[in-house]
């Protein structure tokens, strides 16, 4: 089907005009990164001087606002077509730049995270617009190396864990499927195969979701031991650095302490329940037990499809609905070409927004099949490029949330399209809309919570004594069953799933923060459908507030404690109640 987003392709000419520009550029660019560890080595003394210590981090900042829009121009090359001899060698070339400019560059962040409190509290008043980078830099005082032990940290991830993950995205991006559906012969990519486990023929479902694992586990031996070595070096790291787990690296990065994110972790575990009832009522829907490949099937005849044109205009008037504020940012990424959504056969997979400095505008990547989810998905990234805009009045040292508070704006978005469609939906299409966004709710909670408690294990048992990719896929099954329990009936190839998971290899213990996010949106949401004082004005002061700030102090204003269970549970509690009986009343 043709949907119109055939020719939506991206223009980086934003960016840059060619890849010559781009490396003329990082010629100056590393040629003033060692100019700059020249004159700043001695941070003694920088750091004594007020004036020298602004001037020092606003050339630091500088640095890497510049760096920034080289970074993002080779990404997004790469993103578009991941098997371009040309853009391969862009990448590897980019990789020899990164890693030059990362080592000229340690130096200063260790200084900053090791300062002491008298130097601190003496040059804040003069780089008070850099306060959070600096005390954010400081938590990580126990856990930074030497100058010279990062930089060979820098360098050996070139040919360590960097280039496994590179191996493994090439790898998975090059995955052709011959499938004949509806009576058609067609060659699909990954995401257009995982678009048919939508389809209404559960035959359909099934044959795409076996095809799809059986391609990951041909490869096993290399993705196995892609997988052991960057889980490996990840833990390793971790532990000469001195965190008392792999995941205490991550949270700390993201300013959330071990026992928040532990009690998220527990909360929504105990909500798997939650899952298993729905699988029971869709079961009902359905007239048939159904099995995992049959999780996302449409419920009802309704199998409803949609054009570009009509996806951007939902996403429009639901952005516009909540403020004109977003709506005209929206309109921003459609009228200048700023997302990429035809479906391309050596196009990364996925979806996401890339905004790498407040110096470059957000873009955005899906590939659009016209799917009601691919509409959800457009809106997601959306709101993510709105955090992105709305955060540019930020430096680029407090531009970047942490990964608990990157979703916020992407998962509020959802929402806002979720009552859009419930609100404009015809009654025969509500109880089909509910259902699948109950699935997307749960894939974004609890899967990533099944997906986190994956990781721990995983990882527990690489640094042990390693794993092969039968016993990983063990621990991913024993996950999957207590997710789902007994409302499915299990295909075996899906034990295969977790070798299909990007976030695994490239960012590992990332996921949690998608649970984290959509908790937290949810009630935010709660309090925006309840009428808070000022609510919008607080939520897009937090969305410009980028990361200048913890996650904590950024969400006092809305009453949000991240430590109290009850705090994640009221989420959902709000699903339970407007959702789940909403339709287990429908099939009564």
């Amino acid at each position: 089907m043709e949907t119109g987003a055939e020719k939506i392709l991206w223009n980086l000419g934003d960016i840059y005009k060619s890849s010559e520009e781009v490396k003329k550029d990082a010629e100056k660019l590393l040629e003033e990164s060692r100019q700059f560890h020249e004159r700043y080595s001695n941070t003694d003394q920088i750091f004594h001087d007020s004036n020298s210590a602004k001037a020092s981090i606003e050339a630091f900042s500088d640095l890497y606002d510049r760096f920034g829009k080289i970074s993002e121009y080779v990404q997004l090359k790469f993103a578009e077509n991941t098997i371009s001899d040309e853009v391969k060698k862009l990448m590897s070339w980019f990789e020899n730049v990164e890693t030059e400019f990362q080592s000229n560059l340690v130096f200063f962040g260790i200084a900053i995270s090791k300062m002491p409190d008298d130097v601190f509290n003496r040059i804040i008043p003069s780089v008070e617009k850099y306060r959070h980078f600096i005390e954010s830099s400081r938590r990580f005082k126990d856990h930074v190396f030497s100058e010279k032990e990062e930089q060979i940290i820098v360098h050996k991830n070139v040919t360590g864990s960097d280039a496994f993950i590179k191996f493994y995205t090439q790898l998975v991006s090059t995955y052709k499927f011959k499938v004949k559906t509806d009576g058609k012969a067609q060659t699909l990519n990954g995401s257009q195969l995982r678009s048919l486990r939508m389809h209404p023929d559960s035959k359909v479902r099934e044959m795409a979701s076996v095809k799809l694992f059986k391609r990951y586990k041909k490869n096993a031996l290399e993705i196995e031991s892609a997988y052991n070595a960057v889980a490996k070096d990840y833990d390793t790291e971790a532990f000469l650095r001195g965190y008392s787990t792999p995941n205490s690296m991550r949270n700390l990065d993201n300013e959330v302490n071990d026992s928040v994110v532990d009690t998220l972790v527990d909360v929504t575990t105990d909500n798997n329940i939650l899952v298993n009832r729905y699988y029971k009522v869709k079961n009902k829907l359905m007239g048939f037990k159904m099995k995992l490949s049959d999780i996302y099937a449409p419920v009802g005849n309704v199998q409803k499809t949609f054009s570009w044109k009509e996806a951007k205009e939902i996403v429009r008037k639901a952005f516009y609905g909540f403020d004109d504020k977003f709506g005209r940012i929206a309109d921003d990424f459609f009228d200048k070409n700023w997302i990429h959504a035809a479906p391309l056969p050596a196009k990364e997979g996925g979806a996401f927004c890339a905004y790498s400095t407040p110096s470059v505008h957000p873009y955005v990547l899906l590939t659009f099949t016209g799917q009601i989810k691919d509409v959800i998905t457009l809106g997601h990234e959306l709101g993510h490029g709105v955090h992105g805009v709305l955060s540019s009045k930020q430096n680029i040292l407090q531009y970047h949330t942490p990964l608990t508070m990157a979703e916020t704006s992407s998962t509020f978005a959802e929402m806002l399209l979720m009552d859009y469609f419930l609100e404009t939906l015809p009654q025969k299409e509500t109880v089909p809309f509910v259902a699948s966004k109950l699935e997307d709710l749960f894939a974004t909670m609890n899967r990533q919570n099944m997906f986190t408690r994956f990781e721990r294990r995983a990882h527990e048992k690489i640094s042990k004594d390693g794993s092969t990719f039968d016993e990983l896929s063990n621990i991913y099954d024993e996950e999957l069953h207590t997710m789902f329990g007994d409302a499915v009936e299990y295909n075996p190839e899906f034990r295969w799933e977790w070798s299909s998971v990007p976030h695994f290899f490239h960012t590992p213990f990332y996921c949690y923060a998608y649970d984290f996010a959509q908790l937290l949106v949810i009630s935010l949401y709660a309090r925006y459908k309840a009428g808070m004082t000022d609510f919008k004005k607080r939520y897009i002061d937090l969305l410009s507030a980028g990361g200048s700030d913890s996650p904590e102090k950024l969400l006092a204003p809305f009453g949000v404690k991240l430590s109290d269970p009850k705090f994640w549970q009221s989420g959902f509690d709000y699903i339970e109640e407007n959702l789940v009986k909403r339709l287990e009343s429908e099939v009564k």
